[in-house]
């Protein structure tokens, strides 16, 4: 029987690589913050320990020794510019101490969850061979994920390590992401669409490729997880569909946005709450975001389900979960 070990296990693709794992007879190892929520993990066979990643020592208990994959996906997906210390810590020294702690312990493989923000804005598909625009940004998210991509590279010894990158991911578990979007619409609360293009993937191709990164023989050190390319305008069109709301295909331009933004930060000085639409948040959804995920299709076996099916996947999950409130 193959052994994992999780970091973010009680997270959105966290629950979901738990299931698929299950699935597939693995025993699963996970280590989870003090306090944290276990409600849904407890509902799978795992074996929990508490710790923290920014503690190498509680790391060195935890992973069990010869483990086949240690599975690193926890980390600060922050888009608040106050976060930026602490997101750094996690994301960057985090990493170092969990890669650290999988090579004390003998482990066959590490397979670290990035993300497509690792290299910045580019107008063109990203693939693995484009360079990185992270630090142009100047977004710490984008940044502290380069960075901790480069730390895994320069400090892996004896281990096999592989470096995925998704995209914007949908589907069960989600409570905090593109299931905030879902609720807006839901509550017919929605201003406009943003003008921007992103790719979207199911986080059952997302989490599928992930355990293809720990079986197969010799992947390569890095992997894009692209998915579906669509226009901002469109994927709310799909979720309206969904909901049986109407779509009125009314986009807010980059201006009105840009000027939201900016109301939405002066509102943080005054009630210290994460803005809504934040600078960083702004970038995005104005951007453009297109993948070249051809190797991962060719050697982890990358899907891309329809935007339809993602969604809808998403929606009933929230559904059958109670967690859709007008």
């Amino acid at each position: 029987m193959k052994k994992a070990f999780i970091t973010g296990a009680t997270g959105f693709l966290g629950l979901n690589l738990v299931e698929q794992l299950q699935d597939k007879g693995w025993e699963i190892h996970v280590m989870h913050l003090p306090g944290e929520d276990l409600s849904y993990l407890s509902r799978f066979k795992v074996r929990t320990c508490q710790g923290n990643i920014l503690n190498p020592m509680a790391l060195q208990a935890a992973i069990p020794k010869g483990v086949d994959a240690v599975f690193h996906m926890a980390g600060d997906t922050s888009t608040w510019s106050k976060n930026n210390a602490r997101q750094m810590e996690i994301n960057v020294g985090g990493t170092v101490n969990v890669l650290r702690a999988a090579m004390s312990a003998g482990t066959k493989r590490f397979v670290y969850t990035s993300s497509i923000s690792a290299f910045g804005f580019h107008d063109k598909a990203i693939s693995e061979a484009t360079p990185s625009r992270a630090k142009e940004s100047k977004i710490t998210y984008h940044i502290s994920k380069h960075i901790s991509e480069q730390e895994v590279r320069k400090i892996s010894s004896g281990i096999q390590t592989v470096i995925l990158n998704p995209c914007n991911v949908i589907g069960p578990y989600d409570q905090k992401n593109w299931a905030q979007t879902i609720l807006t619409v839901y509550q017919g609360s929605l201003p406009g669409y943003p003008p921007g293009l992103g790719t979207f993937a199911h986080v059952r191709d997302v989490v599928s490729a992930h355990i293809a990164a720990a079986e197969i023989d010799n992947p390569l050190g890095q992997y894009v997880i692209g998915g579906t390319p669509t226009q901002f305008e469109k994927v709310f069109a799909v979720i309206e569909s969904i909901l049986g709301r109407p779509h009125d295909g009314k986009v807010i331009s980059k201006g009105k946005l840009a000027l939201a933004t900016q109301l939405f930060k002066i509102k943080s000085w005054f009630d210290h709450k994460e803005p809504l639409v934040t600078r960083e948040k702004y970038m995005r959804l104005v951007g453009t975001q297109l993948c070249d995920d051809r190797l991962a299709i060719r050697d982890l076996g990358l899907k891309h389900a329809p935007l339809e099916e993602m969604f809808n996947d998403s929606y009933q999950w929230l559904l059958r979960e109670n967690l859709l409130h007008a």
